[in-house]
């Protein structure tokens, strides 16, 4: 289970590190005022964006119960527990 977690991390910081880099982006915008309102716009925009993350999660612990997975094998199987991978295939969390 710990190389699991350990996996699960490194992907994960795979993908922040690409997020990070392109959020860098925004730092080669050579017009400051630009640069500011490009950023505005992503702060803006971000808070939308944080309800992908959560979809792919939903879809794949529906794919494990789809596989045949219970609730209870799916929280160990994804660090949480029973109820809450419940929530998490519903939709609730």
């Amino acid at each position: 289970m710990a190389d699991e977690v350990d996996e699960a991390r490194a992907a994960a910081d795979e993908v922040l590190a690409a997020v990070r880099a392109a959020l860098r982006g925004l730092e080669a915008i050579p017009d400051a005022a630009l640069r500011a309102r490009a950023a505005g716009l992503v702060l803006r925009e971000w808070p939308a964006e944080r309800t992908l993350p959560k979809e792919i999660r939903q879809q794949a612990v529906d794919t494990l119960h789809r596989g045949g997975m219970d609730f209870p094998e799916i929280g160990e199987a994804i660090d949480t527990d029973r109820s809450r991978a419940w929530r998490i295939w519903k939709g609730m969390a």
